[in-house]
C-alpha cells in the first residue's frame, strides 16, 4: 500500500521524537502522522486527469466537478486527522500466563468529547478494531502469544484510523510500557515431587492439620487447603471455617534443582513448574531450591506465585518474544 510504503520512509528520528513515554497518554497534534491510502493516491491521479481535461476543453462543469471532489478530499483529510486527536490511552493489567498461552494486555482507551468511529489498535500481530463513544472509555485487550518464559513486553502500539472515506490514513504511536510474566510451560511428567531432605516417609504428628480423624473446626487462614473448608457451614453462616484433623501431616516437599540431573535448564524449570502446581493442588507445603535462589517452605496463592515467578525469571534462555 502507498501509505504503508511511505511510512517506512519516515526517518526513525522523527518517529522517535514523537514517541510518548510510558504512562497515560493523550494524542496531540504533533504525535499524529497522516498519508494517503492507495485509494487516495488513485483519487489524486483521477483528479489530475480531470483537471487537465477541464483545462484542455475549457469546460466549466468539469472544473466545478474537479474542485468539488478535491475539496471533499481535503475535508476528509481533516476529519481523518481529528478522529485521532485527543484520544486517551492508559495501561491496564496483564495477568501472568504459562509459555505457549496468549498473554492478554488490557488498555483503557477513551474517546474524549466526541465519537471516534473506525479506530484500530495494533501491537505486533495483535490487532483490534473498535468504535469509541463520546465521553466514555472502554477496555481494549491485545493478545500476544508467549513462546518463552520471562517477561513479555507489549511494545509499541499503533493507533490508526481511515475514517471517513478511506482515502487518508492517520496513525500515532504509544508505548504503554506493559509487560507480562510468562511462567515456564509445565512438563508432562508423572514423576512425583521429592519430599524434604531427611523427612521422606515421615510425617509430622499434630492435633490441628492432619488428615486421619476429624477433630474440630477453626477459622479459615490464608493458605489452608480448600479441601478442608467446611462448605456447609459457609452456606449456613456465610463464614469460612476449616476442618481440623488428628493424625500426621504429610512431609514438606523440597523442589530441588539438583533432584533433576541430566536435564538442561529449560527442562528442569518445566519439571519444577509442574511440581509446584501439583504440590499446591494437593495442599502440601513446599520449598523451591534453585542455584543461588531459595524460596522458603510455604503454601497458598502468594507462595505459588512467588515460586512460579522465580522460575520464570531464572537466568538463562528467556526474554521478550511474541
Amino acid at each position: 500500500m502507498i501509505s504503508a510504503r511511505l511510512e517506512q520512509l519516515l526517518p526513525e528520528a522523527l518517529v522517535r521524537r514523537v514517541r510518548p513515554a510510558a504512562g497515560p497518554l493523550t494524542l496531540e497534534y504533533r504525535r499524529i502522522f497522516i498519508l494517503p491510502t492507495r485509494a487516495g493516491g488513485l483519487l489524486a491521479i483521477v483528479l489530475g486527469g480531470m483537471l487537465v481535461g477541464a483545462m484542455n476543453y475549457s469546460n466549466s462543469l468539469a472544473y466545478a466537478l474537479t474542485f468539488l471532489l478535491a475539496s471533499m478530499a481535503v475535508v476528509s483529510m481533516l476529519h481523518t486527522y481529528r478522529n485521532l486527536l485527543g484520544i486517551g490511552i492508559a495501561s491496564g493489567r496483564c495477568p501472568p500466563v504459562f509459555a505457549g498461552e496468549a498473554a492478554a494486555f488490557v488498555l483503557a482507551v477513551a474517546g474524549g468529547e466526541r465519537e471516534r468511529p473506525g479506530i484500530n489498535l495494533q501491537a505486533g500481530c495483535a490487532s483490534v478494531a473498535l468504535d469509541l463513544s463520546a465521553g466514555t472509555g472502554m477496555p481494549v485487550t491485545l493478545r500476544r502469544t508467549a513462546t518463552r518464559r520471562g517477561r513479555l513486553a507489549l511494545g509499541r502500539v499503533r493507533i490508526e484510523t481511515r475514517y471517513p472515506l478511506g482515502i487518508f490514513r492517520a496513525w500515532a504511536y504509544a508505548e504503554p510500557g506493559m509487560s507480562c510474566i510468562v511462567f515456564p510451560r509445565p512438563a508432562d511428567t508423572t514423576e512425583p515431587p521429592p519430599v524434604g531432605s531427611g523427612r521422606a516417609g515421615a510425617g509430622r504428628s499434630r492435633d490441628a492439620r492432619g488428615s486421619d480423624d476429624f477433630s474440630s473446626l477453626r477459622g479459615y487462614r490464608a493458605g489452608d487447603s480448600l479441601r478442608h473448608v467446611h462448605w456447609k457451614v459457609y452456606a449456613r453462616r456465610g463464614a469460612l471455617v476449616t476442618k481440623q484433623f488428628t493424625g500426621e501431616e504429610p512431609a514438606d516437599l523440597r523442589l530441588d534443582w539438583e533432584a533433576l540431573p541430566g536435564l538442561d535448564t529449560e527442562a528442569r524449570l518445566s519439571v519444577l513448574c509442574r511440581w509446584v502446581l501439583e504440590a499446591e493442588d494437593g495442599g502440601r507445603r513446599y520449598a523451591l531450591v534453585l542455584p543461588g535462589v531459595e524460596v522458603p517452605t510455604g503454601r497458598g496463592e502468594m507462595h505459588r506465585y512467588r515460586c512460579l515467578e522465580t522460575l520464570a525469571l531464572y537466568p538463562g534462555r528467556q526474554g521478550d518474544a511474541a
